[in-house]
């Protein structure tokens, strides 16, 4: 079902002249940016490793992926049990600690602003390029 979706999604997005594709890219790249320090300033502060991980990435034409840990917060587990990421233990805890949530409450938070910055960008650049 959700392929479906995402399907009939890029269809219409292929179908936006390049007037609304480029006003969308600008909005993207803004929430994306507002997003990141929103997140930024949730995240812990103990040394600034996780809050310098919360990075955003145009994966494709018209998405923004934002990603928080990996290589820079991935330490050793005690007792010789592999590695683990921290900033996954600081957003969901563990047993041991609880949850200091940074990524999805930064997400949640700016959720409506992005889409309709986004939905106002895409409309703009539709009228622009129909010239209404």
């Amino acid at each position: 079902m959700a392929n479906n979706g995402l399907r009939d999604f890029e269809r219409r997005l292929k179908a936006l002249p390049a007037a609304a594709k480029k006003a969308a890219k600008v909005a993207l790249d803004t929430s994306a940016d507002e997003l990141a320090r929103y997140q930024r300033l949730l995240a812990p502060r103990e040394d600034g490793t996780l809050q310098a991980s919360i990075q955003w990435h145009a994966t494709a034409e018209l998405t923004r992926t934002i990603t928080a840990g990996g290589e820079t917060t991935t330490v050793p587990a005690r007792a010789g049990q592999g590695d683990y990421d921290y900033a996954l233990a600081q957003e969901f805890g563990t047993q041991d600690m609880p949850a200091n949530p940074f990524f999805w409450p930064g997400y949640r938070f700016t959720k409506k602003r992005i889409r309709g910055r986004v939905k106002r960008a895409i409309s703009k650049g539709v009228k622009q390029a129909y010239g209404k």
